[in-house]
Parts: structure tokens; C-alpha cells; sequence
């Protein structure tokens, strides 16, 4: 009873994610938005990537990069939109502290309106990999996909992607207009540590150490070696792929466990600092 109890709060949570999503437009804007960014992103890689590397740009290197950037949208859209959710709730509609005293419970509320953000994400990297398909030349040979493990490397990085947006969230709710930054500034050192646009190898030994307690560092490198068949890490591809997938098992499961108790001791502190309903005019 409880777990379906739990699970009617979650889905009522995204109902009410989707409408204040999508309120603000009429449907064909709406997927424009949606549309626009990604591809454009995209594009700016592109162009970055063969400035840098002239014109032979279309290798290994360029495909795993663009496919890791690919899969960071759902960090871009995930964790600043549950971060956004703590400013709308108490900031705009002023019912931040209605959610936190419900049954229903923060980490349900933002469980639900996370699967909104999922869905945007999900249609950023399917549209984002569409286009290195058909315009850029990254593809991958069908055959050779390890299907199972790409599948389980996902998930997990869905999930790390989902506990981050926990403690950014948390975060948000001790924070008052400098959360704006927090939230822009975590998904850029992200974006720069996990090796999204070049290797971790590249970086000082005591960043290594910091990206590899990362989840989304093992995440990016499963996904280029489960769907290329190669990565980008020199120190990770001596792992073989049970290794790999056991390591970002491994660093998820420790990293969920320390957000859900982050989150709880920021919205505890909150709670003792007024935060709740405190808004900024912003």
C-alpha cells in the first residue's frame, strides 16, 4: 500500500510538473524550445571541435566527445530545473512549505517533477544524436553495440543524474538569489571534470581524484565504449567493461546515499533558518 501510495504522489507531482511546464507556451512553441536548443548545442560543439582540429574533424575522438555532450543534456536540463522547482514553489506560487509539511514529502515532490525534466532530457539527446547521425558523421555500428550493458550504464546515469538534482535542490532551499549560480556553476564543472569534451587524463592528479568520485565520469566513458566501442579515458579503458559497469554501479550507489542525506540536512537547516517561505522578490 505504501509503495503504491508513493507512487500516486510521484505521478500526480508530474501532472502538475508537466503544466507548469508547459504553460508558459502554446505546444508548437513549446517544441521549438525544446527543439532549438539541443541542435544548437550541438552545432556549436561541431564548429568548436573542427576549428581546433581542422578540417578532418569527423574521428574517434570527436564522435566519443559528442555523444558524452549528447548525454549531459539531461544534466543541463535535470538538476537546474529541480533546482528551479525550490524558486517557482517558493518564490512564484509561495507553497514551498505547504510541499515540505504534506505526506507527499520533498524528495517524492521533486521525484515527480523530476520525470518531466527527464523527458525533455531524453528528447534533447535523441534529437542531438539524430543530428551527429545525419549531418555530422558520429554513427556506430549496430551490431556491435553491447546493448544490455548501455542499457544498465543509462539507468545508472539516470539515477546519478536524479540524486544530483537532490542535492542541488536541497541546496536551493538555504540559498537565496545566489542559488542562480550554484546551480549554472555545477552543471559547468560537471560538464569540464567528467570528460565531456576531453579526456580525465588531462586533468591535475587531485581533479582526477574529484572526477573519478563522480559518477557522471564513469557514466560518459560506459556509454562512448558500450555504443562506439570505445572511450575517451586512457586510465578507464584499462577496465574491462564488467569493471566499468561495476565501478559506476559502485560510485551511484555511495553517491545516492550521501545526496539523500545532504538533501535532508539542507532541508532540515532551512526549516531552522526560514527559508521555507522566505522569498527575495526575485
Amino acid at each position: 500500500m505504501a509503495v503504491s501510495a508513493r507512487i500516486a504522489r510521484v505521478r500526480t507531482a508530474a501532472w502538475l510538473g508537466w503544466q507548469i511546464e508547459s504553460s508558459w507556451a502554446d505546444p508548437l512553441l513549446f517544441f521549438i524550445y525544446g527543439v532549438a536548443r539541443p541542435l544548437a548545442v550541438a552545432l556549436i560543439l561541431a564548429v568548436m571541435f573542427r576549428a581546433v582540429r581542422g578540417p578532418g574533424a569527423r574521428d574517434a575522438a570527436f564522435a566519443g566527445f559528442y555523444v558524452a555532450n549528447a548525454f549531459h543534456a539531461y544534466v543541463n536540463t535535470v538538476v537546474v530545473g529541480m533546482g528551479w522547482a525550490v524558486f517557482e514553489e517558493r518564490e512564484e506560487f509561495e507553497t514551498l512549505k505547504y510541499v515540505c509539511a504534506s505526506p507527499m514529502g520533498l524528495l517524492t515532490y521533486l521525484s515527480g517533477r523530476s520525470l518531466v525534466k527527464f523527458a525533455l532530457g531524453t528528447v534533447s539527446v535523441a534529437l542531438t544524436l539524430l543530428l551527429g547521425w545525419i549531418a555530422l558523421d558520429v554513427r556506430w555500428t549496430w551490431s556491435a553495440v553491447h546493448v544490455v550493458p548501455l542499457l544498465a550504464a543509462l539507468g545508472l546515469g539516470i539515477a546519478a543524474t536524479l540524486f544530483t538534482g537532490f542535492v542541488l535542490a536541497g541546496s536551493s532551499l538555504v540559498l537565496t538569489r545566489s542559488a542562480m549560480t550554484v546551480l549554472d556553476g555545477a552543471t559547468l564543472g560537471l560538464y569540464l571534470l567528467c570528460g565531456v569534451i576531453f579526456p580525465v587524463d588531462l586533468l591535475p592528479r587531485v581533479l582526477q581524484w574529484i572526477a573519478f568520485a563522480l559518477p557522471f565520469t564513469w557514466w560518459y566513458e560506459a556509454m562512448r565504449r558500450f555504443l562506439l566501442g570505445q572511450g575517451a579515458s586512457a586510465l578507464l579503458s584499462r577496465l574491462s567493461d564488467a569493471q566499468l559497469l561495476a565501478g559506476l554501479a559502485t560510485v551511484t550507489v555511495v553517491f545516492a546515499i550521501c545526496s539523500v542525506g545532504a538533501v535532508r540536512a539542507f532541508e532540515h537547516r532551512a526549516r531552522q533558518l526560514g527559508r521555507l517561505d522566505q522569498t527575495t522578490l526575485f
